[in-house]
């Protein structure tokens, strides 16, 4: 066999033969470009990050803190600039970005003028009215989820809801949230969802992003779903500074994916403290009664002269004991009443712990993200996991018999 030698040079000889040929370029040194901001950042050590964008292509680009002046002051995400500056390769990352030497604002992007107009126009119609927002209620039972299937969102809601209130079912309305075309099918979502009875509020949610990557939240569709939905609808649309026009529609806007859910969970153990602090209150309420009873009755027998009124003292006195029996009586039946009714309540929510079966030694068997209630539901070519206190187990499902049955 024939050995054939070959001369290589290694990446970074690659990566530096690449500099230095763009270096040499002078067509890309002193350059000025414009374009529109996308994906805006600042460094906590005073850089600012962005990628400049036109109709067809985006270039990342870089300015420096000692370059910064008073020329980022009023500029936002969205808007149109001018910049000076030079293409450089980063040698160690191997990627190309616009080192900006200097930057001018030419005012309101094409996407912010864009998001602008289609505020203003919905803002007419009646689609962020204030009175027409509705407050959450107080203790849900089935809230619906729209966010991606296989985003960080999903899992960050499943965990809070596990924390604060394992008793609530969670219903998913999977959704796309970006790309071009992606409104059409968030709205489809959004109404089904917002016509279901059987909900008792919504999460519309996605994680961060640039007004880009947003977009799609921003459409007219979409804010009049979520203004036509019989539901409550809570918004967490991108990070806390993004405001898309579908949280000005929301009966309630959170400012993250987690805050949502803390706002559509109530605390399990804030309820049965509240409980017990309105059977406390209860009590008082009647011992405060009986006390001032007893004291308008011990003023009344001060002002009788005991000569004169000493068979109606007795009789007064024989009353007032059978009033305060009778009353101790019915304080006992009612804190009776009501600690029987707390236990068999503390009781049924005991039952229904999940928590509670697992340690019997039953497990929550999901697929695909649901959970499996109906052997019939059931796949064969998905794997299944099994939920325990300590952990999950995933495994594959060899059969499923169904009682008289044998389904392979």
């Amino acid at each position: 066999m024939e050995t054939v030698s070959v001369k290589y040079v290694s990446v970074t000889d690659v990566v530096r033969r690449i500099k230095e040929d763009l270096h040499g370029d002078y067509r890309l040194q002193s350059i000025a470009m414009e374009g529109n901001i996308i994906g805006l950042k600042r460094a906590s050590a005073g850089h600012y990050y962005m990628n400049l964008r036109d109709a067809e292509c985006s270039i990342h680009a870089v300015l420096f803190r000692s370059r910064v002046g008073r020329s980022m002051d009023h500029v936002k995400e969205g808007d149109h600039v001018v910049v000076i500056g030079a293409v450089n390769v980063y040698e160690k990352g191997g990627s190309v970005s616009f080192i900006i030497e200097r930057l001018f604002s030419q005012g309101t992007g094409t996407l912010q003028a864009q998001y602008e107009r289609i505020k203003a126009k919905l803002e007419q119609e009646g689609y962020f009215a204030a009175e027409h927002k509705r407050a959450l209620p107080r203790f849900p039972w089935t809230v619906g989820v729209l966010t991606s299937r296989t985003g960080a969102v999903i899992h960050d809601i499943y965990k809070i809801a596990a924390e604060r209130n394992p008793y609530i079912d969670i219903r998913l309305f999977p959704i796309p949230v970006q790309g071009e075309g992606a409104e059409i099918p968030i709205a489809a979502a959004l109404q089904k969802a917002g016509q279901d009875k059987s909900l008792d509020v919504l999460i519309l949610a996605r994680g961060g992003g640039s007004m880009e990557d947003l977009w799609c939240f921003n459409s007219s569709q979409v804010v009049k779903a979520v203004y036509g939905s019989a539901v409550p609808v809570i918004t967490a649309i991108g990070h806390e500074t993004d405001t898309s026009l579908a949280d000005y529609a929301a009966d309630v806007r959170a400012a993250t994916p987690t805050h949502a859910a803390e706002l559509a969970f109530p605390d399990i153990h804030e309820i049965e403290m509240n409980l017990a602090a309105m059977t406390e209150d209860a009590y008082q309420s009647v011992l405060r009664l009986i006390q001032n009873k007893q004291a308008e009755t011990a003023h009344v027998s001060a002002r009788l002269q005991p000569r004169q009124y000493n068979e109606f003292l007795a009789l007064k006195q024989q009353q007032v004991a059978h009033l305060v029996q009778a009353a101790d009586k019915n304080m006992e039946f009612s804190l009776a009443a009501r600690a029987a009714s707390l236990a068999k309540t503390r009781a049924s929510l005991q039952a229904l712990n999940p928590a509670s079966l697992v340690r019997r030694g039953y497990g929550q068997l999901m697929q695909q993200g649901q959970i499996l209630s109906d052997i019939h539901a059931v796949s064969e070519k998905e794997p299944l996991h099994i939920q325990l206190v300590e952990g999950a187990i995933t495994t594959e499902v060899k059969e499923v018999t169904i009682y008289g049955k044998n389904n392979r």
